[in-house]
Protein backbone atom coordinates (compact mmCIF):
# COMPACT_ATOMS: atom_id res chain seq x y z
CA UNK A 1 0.00 0.00 0.00
CA UNK A 2 1.16 3.23 -0.93
CA UNK A 3 0.58 7.22 -1.17
CA UNK A 4 -0.29 7.31 2.78
CA UNK A 5 -1.50 3.92 3.24
CA UNK A 6 -5.13 4.32 2.43
CA UNK A 7 -6.98 2.53 0.47
CA UNK A 8 -8.74 4.01 -2.95
CA UNK A 9 -11.99 4.58 -3.22
CA UNK A 10 -12.54 4.37 -7.15
CA UNK A 11 -15.49 5.49 -9.33
CA UNK A 12 -16.07 4.71 -13.27
CA UNK A 13 -18.06 5.98 -15.31
CA UNK A 14 -18.98 4.10 -18.16
CA UNK A 15 -21.44 4.48 -21.82
CA UNK A 16 -22.58 1.43 -23.10
CA UNK A 17 -20.69 -0.60 -25.89
CA UNK A 18 -17.54 0.46 -24.51
CA UNK A 19 -15.84 -2.48 -23.90
CA UNK A 20 -12.98 -1.20 -22.33
CA UNK A 21 -14.92 -0.61 -18.98
CA UNK A 22 -14.46 -4.39 -18.47
CA UNK A 23 -10.78 -4.30 -18.70
CA UNK A 24 -10.78 -1.83 -16.27
CA UNK A 25 -12.67 -2.89 -13.61
CA UNK A 26 -10.35 -6.33 -13.48
CA UNK A 27 -7.94 -3.97 -13.34
CA UNK A 28 -9.53 -2.39 -10.26
CA UNK A 29 -10.09 -5.67 -9.08
CA UNK A 30 -6.93 -6.39 -9.38
CA UNK A 31 -5.25 -3.75 -7.36
CA UNK A 32 -4.90 -4.33 -3.74
CA UNK A 33 -5.27 -0.70 -3.50
CA UNK A 34 -8.30 -0.12 -4.38
CA UNK A 35 -11.19 -1.31 -1.87
CA UNK A 36 -13.75 -0.19 -3.18
CA UNK A 37 -15.40 0.45 -6.66
CA UNK A 38 -18.25 2.79 -7.47
CA UNK A 39 -20.67 2.95 -11.04
CA UNK A 40 -22.30 5.37 -13.02
CA UNK A 41 -23.41 4.33 -16.12
CA UNK A 42 -25.03 6.81 -18.67
CA UNK A 43 -26.16 6.70 -21.96
CA UNK A 44 -27.42 3.17 -21.58
CA UNK A 45 -24.64 1.43 -19.65
CA UNK A 46 -24.82 -1.73 -18.85
CA UNK A 47 -24.80 -1.24 -15.26
CA UNK A 48 -26.33 -4.59 -13.84
CA UNK A 49 -23.74 -6.62 -15.47
CA UNK A 50 -20.65 -4.38 -15.25
CA UNK A 51 -21.54 -4.39 -11.37
CA UNK A 52 -21.47 -8.14 -10.98
CA UNK A 53 -17.64 -8.34 -12.52
CA UNK A 54 -16.00 -7.14 -9.59
CA UNK A 55 -17.05 -7.68 -5.22
CA UNK A 56 -15.70 -4.62 -4.91
CA UNK A 57 -18.32 -2.40 -7.00
CA UNK A 58 -20.08 -1.04 -3.62
CA UNK A 59 -22.57 0.51 -5.33
CA UNK A 60 -24.15 2.15 -8.59
CA UNK A 61 -26.14 4.89 -10.77
CA UNK A 62 -27.39 6.22 -13.75
CA UNK A 63 -27.17 9.89 -12.14
CA UNK A 64 -23.84 11.47 -13.14
CA UNK A 65 -23.77 14.91 -10.86
CA UNK A 66 -25.05 12.85 -7.86
CA UNK A 67 -22.07 10.43 -8.24
CA UNK A 68 -19.75 12.99 -8.88
CA UNK A 69 -20.84 14.97 -5.82
CA UNK A 70 -20.38 12.00 -3.70
CA UNK A 71 -17.05 13.40 -1.68
CA UNK A 72 -15.90 9.72 -0.75
CA UNK A 73 -14.55 8.99 -4.40
CA UNK A 74 -11.54 10.72 -5.15
CA UNK A 75 -10.44 9.03 -8.35
CA UNK A 76 -12.38 8.17 -11.63
CA UNK A 77 -12.11 5.60 -14.66
CA UNK A 78 -13.64 7.55 -17.60
CA UNK A 79 -14.84 5.17 -20.37
CA UNK A 80 -16.94 7.12 -22.38
CA UNK A 81 -18.55 7.37 -26.18
CA UNK A 82 -16.09 9.71 -27.92
CA UNK A 83 -19.19 12.32 -28.75
CA UNK A 84 -20.02 12.45 -24.99
CA UNK A 85 -16.36 12.38 -23.36
CA UNK A 86 -15.21 15.81 -23.10
CA UNK A 87 -18.41 16.89 -21.45
CA UNK A 88 -18.37 13.86 -18.50
CA UNK A 89 -14.55 15.15 -18.24
CA UNK A 90 -15.11 18.95 -17.70
CA UNK A 91 -17.66 17.74 -15.12
CA UNK A 92 -15.21 15.23 -13.43
CA UNK A 93 -13.30 18.59 -13.28
CA UNK A 94 -15.74 20.80 -12.16
CA UNK A 95 -16.54 18.51 -9.32
CA UNK A 96 -12.93 18.52 -8.12
CA UNK A 97 -12.00 14.51 -9.48
CA UNK A 98 -8.86 13.42 -10.61
CA UNK A 99 -9.37 11.11 -13.69
CA UNK A 100 -8.18 8.60 -16.11
CA UNK A 101 -9.71 8.06 -19.44
CA UNK A 102 -10.27 6.16 -22.51
CA UNK A 103 -8.64 7.46 -25.79
CA UNK A 104 -8.99 9.82 -27.43
CA UNK A 105 -11.13 11.85 -25.00
CA UNK A 106 -13.27 13.56 -27.58
CA UNK A 107 -14.58 14.05 -31.26
CA UNK A 108 -11.60 16.85 -31.97
CA UNK A 109 -8.55 18.40 -30.08
CA UNK A 110 -10.38 21.76 -29.76
CA UNK A 111 -13.25 20.19 -27.42
CA UNK A 112 -10.56 18.41 -25.29
CA UNK A 113 -7.97 21.28 -25.03
CA UNK A 114 -10.90 23.06 -23.52
CA UNK A 115 -11.02 20.66 -20.48
CA UNK A 116 -7.35 20.10 -20.42
CA UNK A 117 -6.79 23.86 -19.49
CA UNK A 118 -9.40 23.36 -16.83
CA UNK A 119 -8.25 20.73 -15.56
CA UNK A 120 -5.05 22.69 -15.28
CA UNK A 121 -6.34 25.70 -13.56
CA UNK A 122 -7.91 23.81 -11.08
CA UNK A 123 -4.93 21.48 -10.42
CA UNK A 124 -6.87 18.37 -11.75
CA UNK A 125 -4.57 15.27 -12.20
CA UNK A 126 -5.45 13.81 -15.25
CA UNK A 127 -4.00 10.38 -17.32
CA UNK A 128 -5.01 9.02 -20.74
CA UNK A 129 -5.46 5.36 -21.08
CA UNK A 130 -2.09 5.02 -23.34
CA UNK A 131 -1.19 1.73 -21.29
CA UNK A 132 1.32 0.61 -24.09
CA UNK A 133 3.67 2.85 -22.55
CA UNK A 134 4.28 1.42 -20.09
CA UNK A 135 5.31 -2.28 -21.24
CA UNK A 136 8.56 -3.03 -20.41
CA UNK A 137 10.03 -3.08 -23.86
CA UNK A 138 8.37 0.34 -24.90
CA UNK A 139 10.14 1.84 -21.76
CA UNK A 140 13.72 0.21 -22.59
CA UNK A 141 13.81 1.19 -26.00
CA UNK A 142 13.23 4.91 -24.59
CA UNK A 143 15.65 4.41 -22.41
CA UNK A 144 18.03 3.51 -25.22
CA UNK A 145 17.33 6.55 -26.68
CA UNK A 146 18.08 9.18 -24.30
CA UNK A 147 21.47 7.11 -23.51
CA UNK A 148 22.35 7.44 -27.11
CA UNK A 149 21.95 3.82 -28.02
CA UNK A 150 20.53 5.12 -31.44
CA UNK A 151 22.18 8.51 -32.08
CA UNK A 152 20.25 11.36 -33.76
CA UNK A 153 16.98 9.64 -34.73
CA UNK A 154 16.08 9.74 -38.45
CA UNK A 155 12.46 8.14 -38.69
CA UNK A 156 10.01 6.18 -37.19
CA UNK A 157 7.89 3.41 -38.45
CA UNK A 158 4.56 1.60 -37.12
CA UNK A 159 2.16 -0.82 -38.64
CA UNK A 160 -1.04 -1.74 -36.63
CA UNK A 161 -2.84 -4.11 -38.25
CA UNK A 162 -5.71 -5.86 -36.85
CA UNK A 163 -9.19 -7.60 -37.55
CA UNK A 164 -11.69 -6.70 -39.87
CA UNK A 165 -14.48 -4.97 -39.06
CA UNK A 166 -17.02 -8.50 -39.80
CA UNK A 167 -15.01 -9.69 -36.93
CA UNK A 168 -16.40 -6.68 -35.05
CA UNK A 169 -19.32 -4.81 -34.42
CA UNK A 170 -20.44 -2.78 -37.42
CA UNK A 171 -23.47 -1.59 -36.36
CA UNK A 172 -21.83 0.13 -32.95
CA UNK A 173 -21.07 3.75 -32.13
CA UNK A 174 -17.47 3.10 -32.70
CA UNK A 175 -18.18 3.10 -36.57
CA UNK A 176 -20.18 5.85 -36.75
CA UNK A 177 -19.88 9.64 -37.58
CA UNK A 178 -21.66 11.19 -35.35
CA UNK A 179 -20.47 9.31 -32.53
CA UNK A 180 -16.94 8.32 -33.14
CA UNK A 181 -15.69 10.86 -34.98
CA UNK A 182 -12.86 9.13 -36.75
CA UNK A 183 -12.62 5.61 -37.16
CA UNK A 184 -9.48 3.37 -37.03
CA UNK A 185 -7.18 6.09 -35.76
CA UNK A 186 -9.53 7.14 -32.75
CA UNK A 187 -9.98 3.82 -31.44
CA UNK A 188 -6.18 2.12 -32.21
CA UNK A 189 -3.96 4.42 -34.17
CA UNK A 190 -4.11 6.86 -31.82
CA UNK A 191 -1.75 4.58 -29.28
CA UNK A 192 0.47 4.18 -32.13
CA UNK A 193 0.97 8.41 -32.41
CA UNK A 194 1.27 9.01 -28.87
CA UNK A 195 3.88 5.47 -28.81
CA UNK A 196 6.38 7.09 -31.37
CA UNK A 197 5.62 10.75 -29.57
CA UNK A 198 6.53 9.25 -26.37
CA UNK A 199 9.46 7.44 -27.88
CA UNK A 200 10.96 10.56 -29.23
CA UNK A 201 10.12 12.84 -26.54
CA UNK A 202 8.90 15.01 -29.04
CA UNK A 203 5.83 16.57 -30.93
CA UNK A 204 4.53 15.55 -34.54
CA UNK A 205 4.51 19.10 -36.44
CA UNK A 206 3.52 17.97 -40.15
CA UNK A 207 1.28 15.30 -41.33
CA UNK A 208 0.57 13.80 -45.10
CA UNK A 209 -2.36 11.20 -44.88
CA UNK A 210 -4.81 9.27 -47.04
CA UNK A 211 -7.94 7.85 -44.93
CA UNK A 212 -10.45 5.70 -46.40
CA UNK A 213 -12.60 2.67 -45.93
CA UNK A 214 -11.69 -0.74 -47.51
CA UNK A 215 -14.31 -3.02 -45.52
CA UNK A 216 -17.31 -4.08 -46.98
CA UNK A 217 -19.51 -3.05 -44.26
CA UNK A 218 -21.62 -0.13 -43.86
CA UNK A 219 -19.65 2.13 -42.01
CA UNK A 220 -19.36 6.02 -41.79
CA UNK A 221 -15.67 5.86 -40.80
CA UNK A 222 -12.35 4.67 -42.00
CA UNK A 223 -11.03 1.45 -41.57
CA UNK A 224 -7.78 2.21 -42.81
CA UNK A 225 -5.15 5.14 -42.46
CA UNK A 226 -1.69 5.62 -43.85
CA UNK A 227 0.35 8.93 -42.37
CA UNK A 228 3.35 10.22 -43.37
CA UNK A 229 4.40 12.63 -40.26
CA UNK A 230 7.55 15.30 -39.32
CA UNK A 231 8.54 15.70 -35.76
CA UNK A 232 9.74 19.10 -34.27
CA UNK A 233 13.28 17.35 -33.62
CA UNK A 234 13.65 16.84 -37.60
CA UNK A 235 12.69 12.97 -37.64
CA UNK A 236 10.15 11.63 -40.07
CA UNK A 237 8.14 8.95 -39.91
CA UNK A 238 5.38 6.60 -40.85
CA UNK A 239 2.20 5.38 -39.48
CA UNK A 240 -0.05 2.58 -40.91
CA UNK A 241 -3.30 1.35 -38.71
CA UNK A 242 -5.95 -1.11 -40.41
CA UNK A 243 -8.72 -3.10 -39.71
CA UNK A 244 -7.22 -5.36 -42.15
CA UNK A 245 -6.62 -8.84 -40.85
CA UNK A 246 -9.07 -12.06 -41.42
CA UNK A 247 -8.53 -12.96 -38.23
CA UNK A 248 -11.44 -13.16 -35.07
CA UNK A 249 -11.16 -11.84 -31.76
CA UNK A 250 -10.10 -14.61 -29.68
CA UNK A 251 -11.35 -11.71 -26.49
CA UNK A 252 -13.40 -9.08 -27.85
CA UNK A 253 -10.67 -7.18 -26.83
CA UNK A 254 -7.23 -7.52 -28.80
CA UNK A 255 -7.84 -9.58 -31.52
CA UNK A 256 -5.78 -10.62 -34.23
CA UNK A 257 -2.83 -7.91 -34.59
CA UNK A 258 0.34 -7.68 -36.71
CA UNK A 259 1.65 -4.88 -34.78
CA UNK A 260 5.33 -2.90 -34.30
CA UNK A 261 7.46 0.16 -33.68
CA UNK A 262 10.14 0.98 -35.27
CA UNK A 263 13.27 3.42 -34.13
CA UNK A 264 15.91 4.23 -36.68
CA UNK A 265 18.55 6.53 -35.94
CA UNK A 266 22.11 7.78 -37.27
CA UNK A 267 24.34 5.13 -34.63
CA UNK A 268 20.98 2.29 -33.98
CA UNK A 269 17.86 1.07 -34.64
CA UNK A 270 15.21 -0.65 -32.63
CA UNK A 271 11.69 -2.15 -33.26
CA UNK A 272 9.23 -3.37 -30.49
CA UNK A 273 7.14 -6.12 -32.04
CA UNK A 274 3.71 -6.89 -29.91
CA UNK A 275 2.83 -9.59 -32.56
CA UNK A 276 5.19 -11.87 -30.17
CA UNK A 277 4.02 -10.51 -26.98
CA UNK A 278 6.31 -7.80 -25.08
CA UNK A 279 9.45 -7.86 -27.06
CA UNK A 280 12.05 -5.96 -28.68
CA UNK A 281 15.24 -6.42 -30.71
CA UNK A 282 17.87 -3.63 -30.65
CA UNK A 283 21.35 -2.81 -32.82
CA UNK A 284 23.72 -0.23 -31.73
CA UNK A 285 27.32 0.71 -33.20
CA UNK A 286 27.11 3.89 -30.06
CA UNK A 287 30.32 4.18 -27.54
CA UNK A 288 29.14 1.44 -25.01
CA UNK A 289 26.76 0.07 -27.09
CA UNK A 290 28.86 -1.37 -30.16
CA UNK A 291 30.38 -4.48 -28.00
CA UNK A 292 26.91 -5.86 -27.58
CA UNK A 293 25.86 -5.72 -31.56
CA UNK A 294 23.04 -6.74 -32.13
CA UNK A 295 20.67 -8.27 -29.20
CA UNK A 296 16.83 -9.18 -28.49
CA UNK A 297 14.62 -9.41 -25.53
CA UNK A 298 11.64 -11.31 -24.68
CA UNK A 299 9.59 -9.84 -21.36
CA UNK A 300 8.04 -12.36 -19.58
CA UNK A 301 5.32 -10.88 -16.97
CA UNK A 302 3.55 -12.44 -14.38
CA UNK A 303 0.02 -13.72 -15.60
CA UNK A 304 -2.88 -10.79 -14.93
CA UNK A 305 -6.30 -10.38 -16.22
CA UNK A 306 -5.93 -6.65 -16.26
CA UNK A 307 -5.82 -4.09 -19.16
CA UNK A 308 -2.68 -4.44 -20.04
CA UNK A 309 -1.74 -7.41 -18.04
CA UNK A 310 1.02 -6.72 -14.70
CA UNK A 311 1.94 -3.75 -17.06
CA UNK A 312 -1.27 -2.27 -16.95
CA UNK A 313 -1.87 -2.96 -13.27
CA UNK A 314 1.02 -0.37 -12.14
CA UNK A 315 0.33 2.03 -15.48
CA UNK A 316 -3.42 2.49 -13.53
CA UNK A 317 -1.99 2.48 -10.22
CA UNK A 318 0.89 5.35 -10.85
CA UNK A 319 -2.21 7.65 -11.80
CA UNK A 320 -3.76 7.03 -8.96
CA UNK A 321 -1.08 7.85 -6.60
CA UNK A 322 -0.26 11.11 -8.57
CA UNK A 323 -3.59 12.02 -8.09
CA UNK A 324 -3.09 12.08 -4.15
CA UNK A 325 0.94 12.97 -4.25
CA UNK A 326 0.79 15.75 -6.58
CA UNK A 327 3.77 13.65 -8.66
CA UNK A 328 4.10 13.19 -12.49
CA UNK A 329 1.62 10.42 -14.06
CA UNK A 330 2.77 8.36 -16.79
CA UNK A 331 0.48 10.33 -19.15
CA UNK A 332 -1.73 13.32 -18.94
CA UNK A 333 -4.97 14.95 -21.17
CA UNK A 334 -2.18 17.27 -23.06
CA UNK A 335 -0.74 13.48 -24.56
CA UNK A 336 -4.32 13.47 -25.97
CA UNK A 337 -5.11 16.66 -26.86
CA UNK A 338 -1.94 16.22 -28.66
CA UNK A 339 -3.17 13.02 -30.90
CA UNK A 340 -5.87 14.41 -31.81
CA UNK A 341 -4.39 17.32 -33.43
CA UNK A 342 -2.47 14.98 -35.31
CA UNK A 343 -5.67 12.78 -36.06
CA UNK A 344 -7.49 16.03 -36.83
CA UNK A 345 -4.50 17.12 -39.46
CA UNK A 346 -4.14 13.53 -40.93
CA UNK A 347 -8.20 14.29 -41.34
CA UNK A 348 -7.41 17.68 -43.11
CA UNK A 349 -4.81 16.41 -45.62
CA UNK A 350 -6.75 13.23 -46.03
CA UNK A 351 -9.67 15.45 -47.24
CA UNK A 352 -7.65 18.54 -49.12
CA UNK A 353 -4.82 16.58 -50.91
CA UNK A 354 -2.44 18.71 -48.63
CA UNK A 355 0.44 18.42 -45.80
CA UNK A 356 -0.85 19.95 -42.49
CA UNK A 357 1.17 21.62 -40.25
CA UNK A 358 0.35 21.58 -36.17
CA UNK A 359 0.41 24.43 -34.25
CA UNK A 360 2.30 26.63 -36.84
Amino acid sequence: MTAGERPFNVGAIFSAQHGHIRGHLRTLNELDEVSEIHLCAIEGGELEEISAMSPKVKSGTRNLDEFLAREDIEFVVVTARNDISADVLQKCVDAGKHFIFEKPGAMNAPELRAVAESAKANNITTGVVFQNRWTPSNKEVKQARIDGAFGRVMTVETRLATSQVRFRRPTTWMFKKATGGTGILAWLGCHHIDMVCYLLDDKIVEVSAMLGTQSPEPIEVEDTAFLSVRFAGGAMGTIHSGYHLAGPMPDGMGGSNDSFVAVRGTKGYARVDATRGDAYGLYSDAPGWASGGYREKVFSLPDSPAYGGAAGEDFMLQHMEASRTGGKAPTSIDDAVHVLEVIDAAVESSATGRLVKIGG
